[in-house]
């Protein structure tokens, strides 16, 4: 059994690299979205309007802000894992899209999906693991144990 003296408070330095990892893969999905609605490359229509789909656009790299966030508070690790889903689905769609034109991509689908994926799998490591296991507990009361 461990002691709470023996569980790490301080946030080890992988889960700090997850974190820095994560927060940079935000920037390629946040380019992204701006450009598909600040361009006006994601319309519906002739009137103007946007394709219900373009909200997924802007969910990616909030959701994988939100993950970092999440891991940082010590909360958990999966939302990292979706992230890295999201956008490794991203990639793919892009890569999937450009190869049925005949257009060559380049290395930038690549990129987007690379940080999601190193913060998620970095997540995993043992120290990160015993760094989320030690986090403090809520008693029934909502004072801390």
């Amino acid at each position: 059994m461990t002691t709470p003296s023996s569980m790490p408070s301080r946030m080890p330095g992988l889960a700090i690299a997850a974190a820095a990892l994560g927060a940079v893969g935000v920037l390629p999905l946040a380019i992204v979205a701006v450009l598909g609605f600040a361009l006006g490359g994601v319309l519906a229509d002739a009137e103007g309007s946007r394709a219900w789909w373009t909200l997924a656009l802007l969910l990616m790299p909030l959701l994988q802000l939100f993950a970092v966030f999440w891991l940082v508070a010590r909360r958990g690790r999966w939302p990292l894992v979706l992230g890295a889903a999201v956008s490794l689905a991203f990639a793919g769609l892009v890569i999937g899209v450009a190869a049925s034109v005949g257009e060559d991509v380049g290395i930038g689908p690549f990129v987007v999906a690379v940080c999601p994926l190193l913060a998620a799998t970095l997540a995993f490591s043992p120290q990160v693991t015993a760094w989320l296991a030690g986090r403090p507990r809520r008693a029934r009361g909502g004072e801390p144990a």
